[in-house]
């Protein structure tokens, strides 16, 4: 496994320390940052632009494997025989087992384009499988910490790389762009620490910790940190349980778990809609599913595109689409009417019109047991309900002297009511 021993020799210790110190310094970034989410705040290389039309089209497996040997040719690679790597193992298997065996089952419709990219990227296609431990291949994961997506950045990494994040889109829930902001962001971790062990523990503990313990406490690379308590209790497990998701990966069965499903890579077609148009209105438009286009466009946070928004189409939908915005005519929304009280009006009055009626319709209900029933009440309540109509057109006499006189005119009264008790015995 590549080393930074290996990188400086044994008698370079001194020049370890300064590249890495010298790094961080020029970076502009040296607070300490508790997880990756919260790393990466200020120097870090903006991320290339998404290519839609090479990922529209996915990558074969072909072409991933000769990639895949290119980037291994560079001596990356991952030792799997580690006693912490087995017990992660053990821990899948037992508590974690359903998180692993679900997350798994959806890495199947993932890990193709992803490890293409990847590979185009000159990375190890075994970082992959790194959304296995972050998010479990769910694009809308949300941490307790605020990170989104596959990849789980937080905002400030995820502007710094180029994903757009605003109140309708949010790229960190794209697999496809927030795939590329990572691998730029793990490239620039290789590049300061010249060791994946070390990059993923920056990825996840922040490079700045790492450096300073680098330059600090004589650590020589992750598993020394680990074993000293250098390392807060996530990161020193992160590690060891993507190794875990790395081997487990490569042979399920062999471990207890289920084969996933080959999947093929995202297939899809892009159409510029120059409008805000929901997800339901342009599924109907080019004859899909609304629930197919959302999950071709998870960064659209409330299901409506932007105006000049990239919406993604299956293959073959794109043209019916293009045709059928050119003479879509949006139908008029229902507006709703709001009243307020303007200058010359008394707040108190509206409040109280709004008791009046709300006496006229409650005062024969509270006189139920003058009758003897609901069921005797109810003409009185449809007349009293239509006096307060009439009153309420007039503003002429008073709800509860209208009501009054109505309980007079009811023919329904068979006795009069009792006096009460203290009376009778005056």
């Amino acid at each position: 496994m590549f080393d930074l021993r290996n990188r400086w020799g044994g008698a370079g210790r001194a020049a370890q320390v300064t590249w890495l110190v010298g790094a961080v310094l020029v970076s502009g970034c040296f607070n300490a940052s508790p997880s990756v989410k919260q790393a990466m705040t200020s120097g870090a290389p903006v991320a290339a632009q998404a290519t839609t039309s090479n990922a529209g089209h996915g990558h074969g497996p072909d072409g991933v494997a000769s990639l895949a040997g290119a980037a291994r040719a560079k001596g990356a690679s991952f030792d799997l025989d580690k006693p912490a790597v087995r017990t992660s193992i053990a821990t899948f298997q037992s508590e974690l087992h359903d998180f692993f065996d679900g997350a798994l089952a959806r890495s199947a419709k993932y890990v193709p384009t992803m490890s293409s990219m990847l590979a185009h990227a000159g990375l190890p296609t075994e970082l992959a499988y790194l959304p296995l431990i972050e998010s479990g291949y769910r694009p809308l994961a949300i941490s307790r910490a605020g990170a989104v997506g596959p990849w789980q950045f937080i905002p400030e990494t995820g502007k710094k790389y180029g994903l757009r994040i605003d109140s309708m889109v949010d790229e960190r829930r794209d697999p496809i762009k927030s795939t590329e902001a990572a691998a730029q962001y793990l490239k620039d971790l290789h590049e300061m620490f010249g060791d994946w062990e070390l990059s993923l523990a920056a990825y996840n503990g922040g490079e700045n910790r790492v450096a300073r313990i680098l330059a600090a406490k004589g650590a020589q690379n992750f598993w020394s940190m680990r074993d000293r308590g250098y390392l807060p209790n996530e990161t020193s497990q992160y590690v060891p349980r993507f190794l875990a998701a790395v081997s487990i990966a490569k042979a399920p069965q062999e471990y207890g778990f289920v084969e996933p499903e080959e999947n093929l890579p995202y297939h899809f077609e892009v159409v510029n809609v120059d409008r805000q148009v929901s997800l339901s209105t342009a599924a109907g438009l080019c004859g899909v599913s609304a629930s197919e286009l959302a999950d071709l466009n998870p960064a659209l946070r409330r299901g409506i595109t932007p105006s000049g928004y990239a919406l993604r189409v299956p293959a073959g939908a794109a043209e019916p689409l293009r045709t059928a915005l050119a003479s879509y005519v949006e139908p008029a929304r229902a507006t709703r009417q709001i009243v307020r009280a303007g200058r010359g009006t008394a707040r108190g009055s509206i409040f109280a019109k709004r008791n009046e009626a709300r006496r006229i319709a409650t005062a024969p209900l509270r006189s139920v047991r003058t009758y003897g029933s609901p069921k005797a009440a109810r003409p009185l309540v449809r007349e009293a309900s239509r006096a307060g109509a009439v009153d309420r057109s007039r503003r002429k006499a008073r709800p509860s002297v209208r009501v009054a006189r109505a309980c007079e005119r009811s023919p329904f009264a068979k006795t009069a009511a009792k006096a009460p008790a203290r009376a009778r015995r005056r």
